[in-house]
């Protein structure tokens, strides 16, 4: 990396470390092909190609999963008579899974070839299964193309279109659910997509290598159950305290008790990585460069994005009224402009600094929030909301890229799906605390309006304040803590 920091973005190992078949597995008797023949450039085009549409499938599923939930949460809960505080579940049982579980899916994805799709999908206990299912994609997709794909230029136009494969991913789940749920029954959306799954499952199962990662691996490693186990039961308690807070009372006894409860489970869980023999998360990861850093960083993306969408569903339809349909159309531009910002970056990013990116997109991302927070009435859609969304969606691209490239710059050869599990966790920690606070904070704040729209936009207006303060606590470690 040079001293201007010119870092480009993409999470690639040294090229000193990038794994090979003959580093990693000296006595291996498999033929290693010659890359240099005209066979192999050849059929190694079309072959990436493949696997990057694959892989690029997960990530569209794995958002889609949860932005269509998202448009449909306001019929869910009138079906299912859930309070809001119950409401806020059907996200947060997808995402906690979907993070928790990351970590050892890295681990499996460092191990065993790594190939795992969604299962059809029902309520709540199903849908945090469902987000087990998600967590195995992830690690696995990024350690793929990692290994797959070598050349730099490549690698950050590969990880450009997967990232760009969620945002489209997003707003087509934001408009089938909500048309499925205006115009036939929410349930068919979870069928939908756990139909949808099945035949990129069986092409992936042929078409991926059987094992780009666990080749460099000297011995078998352990799952570290102890750890993993207290890392999770920790992520469900915290979250658990954050989501009913608001409706029971800060206060209560068991938010107290949850609270002090998911604490004591965090040092715990240090406590057993520091002594296990094969930790889940190893200690040494976190005295990677910049690293920790960008675990807390990581935070702030995926807890603006999927808050934002989670109070605009609100917000348009229980404050201004709007049909499901119209609801999600009004959010194309999200979807639309995510799609452009991420591909942008990931392919010309290079040649701009990564902390100026990380610097930009939390600039950016805290005048979305401040333009959301003002938009109380319909007629401001156009005036605020859709600039807003633009430039939140402008500044998410390159702290998403961002964080990634510098997170994964110095992750070690055999250890890319384990270091991007914890990324990624990170990524889905923020989703699931967001979600929580500001759900939290809006009821809160609004049991003690009156129940007129105007009033009732207080509770949402103090949340996307929270998601403003948020950006500006992690501008401040872009710019005193991230190292060049």
């Amino acid at each position: 990396m040079s001293t201007r920091s010119t870092t480009p973005t993409l999470p690639i190992p040294d090229s000193e470390t990038r794994w090979s078949p003959e580093k990693s597995n000296p006595d291996s008797k498999e033929e290693v092909v010659d890359p240099t023949s005209s066979t192999t450039s050849e059929r190694s085009g079309w072959w990436k190609a493949l696997i990057l549409i694959m892989l690029c499938s997960a990530q569209f599923f794995d958002i889609f999963n949860g932005a269509s939930a998202i448009a449909a949460l306001p019929s869910i809960g009138r079906d299912l008579h859930f309070t809001q505080g119950m409401l806020q579940w059907v996200l947060a049982a997808y995402t906690l899974t979907f993070g928790s579980m990351q970590v050892p899916a890295g681990r499996l994805s460092d191990i065993y070839p790594p190939v795992t799709y969604a299962l059809p999908i029902m309520l709540l206990v199903f849908r945090a299964i469902s987000g087990i299912g998600a967590a195995m994609t992830v690690p696995s997709a990024i350690s793929m193309i990692v290994t797959t794909i070598t050349d730099p230029k490549e690698q950050a136009k590969a990880l450009a279109f997967y990232g760009a494969a969620g945002s489209v991913g997003n707003i087509v789940g934001f408009i089938i659910g909500g048309v499925l749920s205006a115009k036939a029954s929410w349930r068919w959306m979870f069928h939908l997509i756990g139909l949808a799954t099945i035949p990129f499952a069986i092409i992936s199962w042929f078409l991926l290598p059987k094992s780009p990662s666990s080749a460099n691996t000297d011995a078998r490693r352990s799952m570290d159950i102890p750890g993993i186990s207290i890392l999770t039961g920790g992520l469900i308690l915290f979250v658990y305290a954050i989501s009913d807070g608001g409706e029971a009372g800060w206060g209560t006894p068991q938010i107290i008790t949850t609270l002090v409860l998911s604490i004591a489970f965090f040092v715990a869980f240090f406590v057993v990585e520091r002594i296990s023999k094969d930790p889940a998360i190893p200690p040494r990861t976190w005295f990677n460069k910049n690293f920790a850093v960008m675990f807390f960083y990581a935070w702030s993306c995926y807890w603006n994005f999927m808050s934002m969408e989670l109070l605009f569903i609100q917000v348009f339809q229980d404050i201004f009224h709007w049909s499901p349909i119209s609801a999600a159309v009004h959010c194309i531009p999200i979807g639309i402009t995510g799609t452009i910002s991420t591909v942008v970056v990931g392919t010309w990013g290079h040649h701009v600094p990564v902390r100026f990116q990380l610097i930009f997109g939390q600039l950016c991302m805290l005048v979305g929030t401040v333009l959301f927070a003002l938009a109380d009435r319909p007629e401001k859609y156009w005036s605020h909301i859709v600039p807003g969304m633009i430039i939140d969606m402008i500044g998410l691209g390159p702290a998403y890229v961002g964080a990634t490239t510098v997170a994964m710059a110095g992750a070690p050869s055999g250890e890319e799906g384990v270091v991007g599990a914890i990324l990624y966790t990170s990524f889905q920690i923020g989703s699931t605390i967001g979600i929580a606070i500001t759900s939290s904070i809006a009821l809160s704040v609004n049991l003690k309006q009156p129940l007129d729209a105007i009033s009732q936009f207080t509770g949402y207006a103090a949340s996307w304040w929270s998601i403003t303060a948020m950006h500006g606590l992690c501008l401040i470690i872009a710019v005193l803590f991230v190292r060049k």
